[in-house]
């Protein structure tokens, strides 16, 4: 029956569409023709707009706050203290020293200062403007950079489908937010310009007194990106260009041997002519310079080793998410897009268009050394973009020819549909997801904590809400995301503090660290084998027990004793019940 049912359906469609492309092409035609460059030029401003707005989006939502993910309450502190004159605070770990490198920290400062004293706003509300607006900008900065690359190397039409890509797709969306203002969003700008600069570079042949220097330009600029790179990320983002510029030139100089093979019987013209398809003068440039570098900054080398382990996840018991390897659950922030990438990779190997297997290259990479650290996944977008306008565009032209090439063409509307859906419904609600930000009841906490507690209190949490402390509360936490630390033993005292049912061994861990002030959260409940695993309690168990201090505390069992007493409880949700559970409880030690 349903091949029946396919045998009469189609013929039927299939005139019925072709009615409507006539239909169509008569409509376009009546329309005034726009010339060729300003008709891009529009295109690229309304991909500009559409990526600022779905940047945008989580703002309208007054349920969180503004910033999003965690480490960037900890660069929008750090701006706070560049806009005073100060810098970081001289008692933060040796451990966490990676953090100086201070991401979007100082530009966001910088230009908070500049913005107040052009418009007159104080030093919060310029730091909030600035705060909200410099992601998306470089987000949109971005996705121009990419049509102008992919424009040049392939056609304008690939070109404008990669940078619709990047304003859509999951990863660049969430980095380049408003609020985001981890090292990422402009890490990656400098990653592909490092990148795209190589590439083009090829073809550069400037002469200076009859001597070619373009390769010397480009490999200065390469090195000064480089150099951008180590100041906003250390040496990681370094290493990662590195990589990737390594291996386009050595499967460059394979194919390049492999397609003379039978052309040149004699080998050594063979390398020879392979190394001449091989940008190797930039590469060679590149290589001492970074040799150079690495030799002047010897002393560093024990801290890299640290900072690598901690990136491929060798620490045991500790690594966050996204230090952890990578999973196939983790492609899926490719979305629909995952389908024409995987036709531009066929067609890079099918074709060996030169475009296509450097955005191969970069993308197989960076997707192999992400097994060791998913982190490294998000430098692979842009080459993800640049496929996924080629394999857009192959099957654009594929769905132009032969059989139902109308039905075809609407498919391919619809998975662009569906996506630009896609991304504007996840780019809405992200921040919700727990531990991005804190919503209206953990506000109100940290606003007692900033305005109700003595300035010099160190609080004890849970490690994921360290940063909300340092940045909203303005108090030191005890654990965080890496500025202060996370060392086994304050962990193993932090899971005792909630998996306790005496609360006087919860203020004997206070008393230990110097803290005055103890913070439950309905969060903490979402992850209690992580916080029972580290009090080496939660192997036969999937939750806090009943008489746990933290439930007990959240539930309104428990009020004071042991050396503790609850001084806040959050106020309950707009219509929430009144037997509700408190989102947020903040305990005081009160026997020092």
């Amino acid at each position: 029956m349903a091949e029946m049912w396919w045998q009469q359906i189609i013929p039927s469609l299939g005139p019925w569409l072709e009615r409507a492309a006539v239909r169509w092409q008569a409509f376009q035609a009546k329309l005034p023709r726009l010339p060729i460059r300003w008709a891009l030029l529009l295109s690229v401003v309304a991909l500009a707009a559409i990526a600022f707005l779905i940047r945008c989006l989580h703002l309208f939502d007054s349920n969180h706050y503004y910033i999003v993910s965690p480490d960037s309450y900890f660069f929008h502190w750090l701006a706070g203290r560049v806009m005073a004159g100060q810098g970081p605070p001289a008692d933060a770990l040796s451990l966490a020293n990676y953090h100086l490198h201070s991401g979007l920290a100082y530009p966001l400062g910088y230009l908070a200062e500049g913005v107040g004293s052009v418009f007159g706003l104080s030093s919060a509300d310029a730091l909030t403007l600035v705060a909200k607006v410099l992601s998306p900008v470089i987000g949109v900065v971005s996705a121009v950079l990419i049509y102008l690359f992919a424009a040049r190397i392939c056609n304008r039409r690939i070109g404008l489908l990669a940078a619709l890509t990047w304003v859509v797709l999951l990863n660049p969306v969430v980095l380049g937010s408003a609020g985001f203002l981890d090292r990422d969003g402009l890490s990656l700008l400098l990653f592909m310009a490092g990148a795209f600069l190589f590439y083009l570079s090829g073809a550069w042949h400037i002469k200076l007194r009859g001597r070619d220097i373009g390769w010397l330009i480009a490999g200065v600029g390469v090195a000064v990106i480089e150099v951008l790179l180590y100041m906003e990320w250390s040496f990681v983002g370094v290493v990662l260009l590195l990589a990737v510029i390594a291996v386009y030139c050595v499967v460059r100089f394979v194919l390049g041997y492999l397609d003379r093979m039978e052309s040149e019987p004699d080998i050594r013209r063979r390398l020879i002519a392979a190394i001449g398809t091989v940008n190797w003068r930039a590469l060679a440039f590149i290589i001492v310079v970074n040799v150079v570098a690495a030799g002047l900054s010897f002393h560093q080398i024990p801290s890299w080793y640290r900072f690598a382990s901690l990136i491929v996840g060798m620490r045991t018991g500790e690594s966050t998410s996204e230090e952890q390897g990578l999973s196939v659950g983790d492609l899926t922030s490719y979305q629909l897009f995952f389908i024409p990438m995987v036709v531009a990779l066929y067609v890079a190997w099918k074709k060996r268009a030169e475009s296509n297997i450097f955005s191969s290259c970069w993308f197989i990479a960076l997707l192999v050394l992400a097994i060791f650290s998913k982190r490294i996944l998000l430098y692979a977008a842009p080459a993800a973009c640049l496929l996924s306008g080629v394999g857009l565009a192959f099957l654009w032209d594929w769905a132009k020819q032969g059989l139902f090439h109308g039905l075809k063409r609407a498919g391919m509307v619809v998975l662009l549909f569906l996506a630009l859906v896609l991304s504007f419904s996840l780019a809405a609600s992200f921040e919700a997801v727990p531990g991005m930000s804190p919503d209206r009841g953990w506000q109100s906490a940290l606003a007692y904590l900033r305005d109700e507690t003595p300035k010099d209190s160190i609080i004890v949490s849970n490690w994921g809400w360290g940063y909300w402390i340092l940045d909203l509360g303005q108090r030191t936490p005890l654990v965080d995301n890496g500025y202060y630390g996370y060392d086994s033993e304050r962990l193993h005292d932090v899971g005792i503090a909630y998996y306790t049912a005496d609360p006087a061994e919860a203020a004997q861990v206070l008393r230990k660290y110097g803290a005055s002030y103890l913070v439950f959260s309905q969060l903490d409940l979402k992850i209690p084998l992580t916080i029972m695993g580290w009090a080496n309690v939660g192997e036969v168990l999937t939750d806090f027990p009943a008489d746990s201090l933290v439930v007990r505390c959240l539930n309104g069992e428990f009020e004071s004793g042991g050396g503790l007493e609850v001084v806040y409880r959050s106020p309950p949700e707009p219509n929430a019940a009144p037997s509700s559970k408190a989102n947020v409880v903040i305990l005081r030690l009160t026997q020092t």
